[in-house]
């Protein structure tokens, strides 16, 4: 009898680990199977992310570069494209980049206008150009846009060791 009881607690407990590990073998599977869906959305929106963020920067920019010609008394008659293409390029990217680009994109979209009715107006409400506020505001959106763009790591990498990684040299600055 005990030789009986003694195999049917064997027996259960021998069910219960191998349920606990598939379980677990079950649970680790979805949880890859997750993070490498989310790995290849990231993946498919960074093309178009790319191309959109180009022509957002080069539309500012161009908004920037007008405003500077007209203030140079050099009026290179785009202001008016550039503001009509930057609102279409603001309002896409707006829909799909993240809290940081949208953001930086909206500082930089009130500081336009700003220094845009300031130039028009002939008044500055600072010490500074109306148009510095605007040349800051595209460095932090540049710098928003790098890091989202920032390709995701594969799947289950893991950095390298400190060790293994490559340091800029003492002499050219380059690894």
């Amino acid at each position: 009898m005990d030789a009986a009881l003694i195999g049917l607690a064997s027996t259960t407990v021998g069910a219960a680990a191998g349920f606990g590990g598939a379980w677990l073998a079950q649970r680790g599977q979805l949880r890859i199977q997750h993070e490498q869906r989310v790995h290849a959305e990231q993946v498919r929106w960074l093309d178009d992310k790319k191309g959109l963020y180009r022509d957002l920067l080069i539309t500012l920019y161009g908004w920037h570069d007008s405003l500077v010609s007209i203030v140079k008394d050099e009026d290179d008659g785009k202001l008016l494209d550039y503001r009509s293409a930057a609102y279409k390029w603001i309002v896409e990217a707006s829909l799909i980049a993240d809290e940081a680009v949208r953001s930086a994109v909206s500082d930089v979209h009130r500081a336009l206008l700003s220094a845009q009715s300031a130039i028009f107006e002939g008044t500055s409400t600072t010490d500074r150009s109306p148009l510095q506020s605007v040349g800051d505001g595209l460095s932090v959106l540049e710098d928003a846009l790098r890091a989202e763009l920032a390709l995701p790591g594969r799947v289950g990498s893991r950095p390298l060791p400190a060790r293994r990684r490559r340091t800029a040299g003492p002499i050219t600055g380059r690894p």
